[in-house]
């Protein structure tokens, strides 16, 4: 039988498909490959932090990512195979399974090293730590005698564990390869319903809705989302021993995504309440801590920072933090009770020195699985500088969605005002050619 060979070790690596993703191959010793795989991967690890609250990693698996050959192996109808990708100290694992001519998924492994840009505040900093996970439903399955392609997302949530991936951009073929390249495709169910999908098209001017039969895979459905519905704005101030140094007003409502224990992604969307308490900011000469807390143990965290070597005359937000507790305000979710930390050191947000941050348009902070919607932003950190004596007042600076707004007021009256203008002369002109006619007329 092809299966039976027990020659596992020779590798090639770092093919690129035409569609421009690396292509990875596992080869017998004599040069035959038994495992094709191309995917993309992001893993979601969940880790102990020094204060023993839970922190939220997210780990790529990048194109550049290579077979480990040592330890790659392929398969046969009594051993699995092994398809090893490693990325700098880390390293993905997957064992498929070859039983009644149909292959699947049946052991995940991975390991990373915790360090402080992926695993940042880890009781485990430095080590290399191994997670492993057997898949709750069939990943990548496929008769013997087919490739498993699946371009749509799809999650895997390995038996309860800290840590789950989802694959999209998938094409595996770990049994059964001839000539060295991918056999026929067994398409996975969702990619199945998005080739048969219907698109409408609405006619702006008449509002008739068209129906359009599609057989094209790539199928592009422009849908206008409605807009978020805010809560009321906070205000909230703060005051060190050296008199009010923040003084900010706006309205929140975070979007989380978790994972619910029957195996389905959904998104909890929840307001920050007027009540938040800022009594754990911080200010100093350079750097403003603003901190609310909120439910329980809850909190929002905007560090501001300004040079203060004059270099630049601004000040930006260096890092913005949501803490939560996967408590009542999520559906079942499979890490309940536990407490999760996401950050983001990209707000945006920048303000001349002295003056304070104004936005009434819609500014969205990502941060991992949670976006945060802000709207009637007044930020005003550093206030004991301002010449207004900590409180709110004087110049801003405008937000640039803002600043859109306002120009398109201007070019829109001009454009009217423009318009009206050739209607006007237009019929002039008219009116004028008619009377010409006139008059020769009566001649």
């Amino acid at each position: 039988m092809k299966y039976m060979a027990l020659a596992f070790f020779a590798a090639i690596v770092g093919m690129v498909s035409s569609q421009g993703q690396t292509q990875w191959q596992v080869a017998f010793t004599n040069g035959t490959v038994c495992i094709i795989a191309q995917l993309d991967a992001d893993l979601s690890v969940m880790y102990t932090k020094n204060d023993s609250s839970m922190g939220n990693a997210t780990v790529n698996l990048p194109e550049t990512a290579t077979v480990d050959t040592s330890n790659s192996k392929c398969g046969s109808t009594t051993d699995p195979a092994v398809l090893v990708l490693v990325f700098g100290p880390n390293y993905l694992r997957h064992e498929f399974t070859l039983k009644d001519k149909t292959y699947s998924v049946s052991r995940v492994e991975a390991s990373f090293l915790h360090d402080a840009t992926l695993f940042p505040d880890s009781q485990q900093a430095g080590m290399n730590v191994t997670y492993t996970g057997v898949p709750s439903d069939p990943v990548f399955q496929s008769t013997s005698d087919m490739a498993y392609k699946c371009n749509s997302g799809e999650f895997s949530q390995l038996n309860g564990t800290i840590w789950n991936v989802t694959y999209s951009n998938v094409k595996v073929q770990p049994f059964g390869v001839v000539n060295d390249t991918f056999s026929q495709e067994n398409e996975c169910a969702a990619d199945q319903a998005t080739t048969t999908v219907m698109t409408t098209s609405m006619n702006a001017t008449t509002g008739m809705t068209t129906a359009m039969n599609s057989t094209t895979v790539m199928t592009t459905i422009t849908t206008m989302m409605p807009t978020t519905v805010m809560p009321p704005a906070g205000d909230w101030t703060f005051a060190d021993a050296n008199g009010t140094c923040l003084n900010m007003t706006f309205s929140a409502k975070f979007s989380i995504k978790y994972w619910m224990t029957t195996n389905k992604e959904n998104t909890s969307e929840v307001n920050l309440p007027k009540e938040a308490s800022p009594t754990l900011s911080t200010c100093n000469s350079t750097d403003a801590n603003f901190t609310l807390t909120f439910f329980d143990d809850w909190s929002l965290s905007m560090i501001f920072h300004r040079p203060d070597n004059q270099t630049k005359n601004s000040y930006t937000t260096t890092n913005y933090t949501l803490t939560y507790v996967m408590d009542d305000h999520f559906l079942n979710p499979v890490l309940a009770g536990q407490k999760i930390m996401v950050f983001s050191e990209n707000t945006g947000i920048e303000a001349d020195n002295g003056k304070y941050y104004k936005c009434d348009s819609t500014v969205k902070v990502k941060a991992d699985n949670a976006t945060t919607n802000f709207s009637e932003m007044e930020l005003q950190p550093f206030a004991q500088d301002a010449k207004n004596n900590g409180t709110r007042g004087g110049s801003f600076t405008e937000c640039p969605a803002d600043s859109e707004i306002s120009n398109i007021v201007p070019i829109a009256v001009g454009c009217a005002l423009a318009g009206l203008v050739i209607i006007v002369l237009i019929a002039y002109l008219i009116g004028r050619s008619r009377s010409s006619r006139q008059g020769y007329q009566s001649v």
